[in-house]
């Protein structure tokens, strides 16, 4: 995987995340834009709080944070989420992404 150097390329990465298809009103889903993500990840990243780091991403959803961190160098990012559909679509993309230390389980 190559190296993300430019906010922008992570924007652009993270814009191949779908949003979610089934949106459930009672666990208030809704999508993350790209440029959000990228923006809040790349700020932690410049801190010194994603390289070489575990990070946890709860109520995850479609898993955007977590790839993000993934892909900007945490040594394993876990997403967690109650709704199994978002689990699932979140293991979809980051397998599209070949992003392989990242780590999504459904648990409430």
């Amino acid at each position: 995987m190559k190296k993300i150097t430019r906010k922008k390329h992570l924007e652009m990465r993270l814009q191949s995340i779908p949003s979610h298809p089934k949106p459930k009103v009672n666990l208030e889903q809704y999508t993350t834009p790209s440029i959000i993500a990228s923006d809040l990840v790349w700020n932690a990243f410049s801190l010194g709080d994603i390289n070489g780091k575990n990070i946890f991403d709860l109520g995850c959803g479609t898993g955007i944070f977590a790839i993000a961190s993934a892909l900007m160098g945490a040594k394993i990012a876990v997403g967690i989420d109650v709704d199994e559909d978002s689990i699932d679509l979140a293991n979809e993309v980051s397998n599209n992404l070949n992003v392989d230390n990242v780590k999504f389980i459904q648990s409430d």
